[in-house]
């Protein structure tokens, strides 16, 4: 597979998550993900049942064609466009592999809450969409955690 997993086997992975999600998780109407390439998007999109939704937290700077990105490979690997879901462009705090002050705080500071470094590429940025930037507010809402600290 491909860096990011972006094609159809990598898509479809990732519908196989949210089926796992909402078997574990049957309360939550929103998935929230961190977005490079959108193929972890296109797929949990594609695989959630009807009601809820998915978020990608764009980590590029400038990225809207990422839009088209994620249909093309929903239809790669499903033959059809499918689910509902948006990208969220505000919180890339500068681009890939950039961070500002503001995410470098949130980071350290949920590091010492929760005894868990998220990773300060992709997942960091979801997190702080999500927490500090009220995205999903008033819904329930989960985070896939898509990489580890390095």
């Amino acid at each position: 597979m491909p860096e990011g997993g972006s094609n159809a086997a990598g898509v479809r992975g990732c519908a196989d998550l949210a089926a796992e999600l909402s078997a574990q998780l049957p309360g939550h109407d929103l998935v929230v993900t961190a977005v490079g390439t959108g193929a972890t998007l296109a797929g949990l999109a594609h695989g959630l049942p009807s009601g809820r939704a998915a978020v990608g937290v764009c980590v590029l700077k400038g990225a809207e064609y990422l839009d088209g990105e994620v249909r093309r490979l929903q239809r790669e690997a499903f033959g059809a466009e499918g689910g509902t879901w948006s990208l969220d462009h505000r919180f890339h705090h500068g681009g890939f592999a950039r961070s500002t002050p503001g995410l470098r705080a949130f980071t350290a500071d949920f590091t010492a809450r929760h005894g868990f470094a998220p990773e300060a590429v992709y997942v960091s940025k979801a997190l702080f969409a999500v927490l500090e930037g009220g995205l999903g507010a008033g819904r329930d809402v989960v985070v896939v955690v898509t990489g580890a600290p390095l």
